[in-house]
């Protein structure tokens, strides 16, 4: 008689099957999922950020992946380094809402909580309108301005997200329940929760992987 897995005995075969990653296939997932992060941040908020960087050495364009990774994490550095020949140079974001757009100063983890210090009593709103380039730096890094402050061991006495719900949703099955609890300020169980309630299949990344494989249909 068969018995099905149990869903800790799924988790740790993906596990063990994940440790078997081609580098490639490892770098394929870790940009798709940021990708989506970044995606879900932005909804939650109502825009859209697009890390960019052009090395003015050899004309690279570097992924959002190579960006933060080119960090020195050094509050007095605001470069990051071209993966190709190693320049170094300051990158951009753009944020993008209400029709507009805006390219800022895209600062590392270390630079945006240095710049954070001293600002706790300030609402989101009044983050974004006079520090807009920490701001944006920070929910990217951080996934929301409540976990930034807390790595600075301060607490954040603001919401941040409404209507979390709603906005989260079209990401549910497409992020692990994980990611979006982080990033939605909530318990994973919260996420768990709603996922099973609407009928979602919780995120696999073995099914995301086959996806990013599968061949694109052309159209027409």
């Amino acid at each position: 008689m068969s018995m099905s897995m149990s869903l800790g005995q799924s988790l740790r075969q993906e596990q063990k099957l994940e440790m078997q990653l081609t580098q490639e296939q490892r770098l394929m997932l870790t940009q798709h999922t940021f990708s989506l992060r970044l995606a879900l941040i932005g909804a939650l908020r109502d825009e859209q950020y697009e890390p960019k960087a052009r090395c003015p050495s050899c004309n690279h364009a570097l992924t959002p992946i190579e960006i933060i990774n080119g960090f020195n994490q050094d509050p007095r550095d605001f470069t990051t380094s071209c993966p190709k020949c190693q320049h170094r140079f300051a990158p951009s974001i753009i944020s993008f809402g209400n029709g507009s757009s805006i390219e800022l100063p895209f600062f590392c983890s270390a630079q945006a909580l240095d710049q954070l210090r001293g600002k706790h009593l300030m609402t989101p709103a009044e983050l974004s309108r006079h520090h807009p380039a920490v701001y944006r730096s920070a929910i990217v890094h951080h996934g929301t301005i409540t976990k930034a402050f807390n790595a600075l061991s301060v607490e954040y006495p603001f919401a941040e997200i409404s209507d979390w719900r709603n906005k989260a949703r079209p990401f549910l099955g497409r992020l692990s329940d994980r990611v979006i609890a982080e990033c939605v300020e909530v318990s994973v169980k919260t996420i768990t929760k709603m996922r099973d309630e609407l009928g979602i299949q919780r995120y696999q990344w073995c099914k995301a992987l086959a996806k990013l494989k599968a061949p694109k249909r052309r159209e027409g």
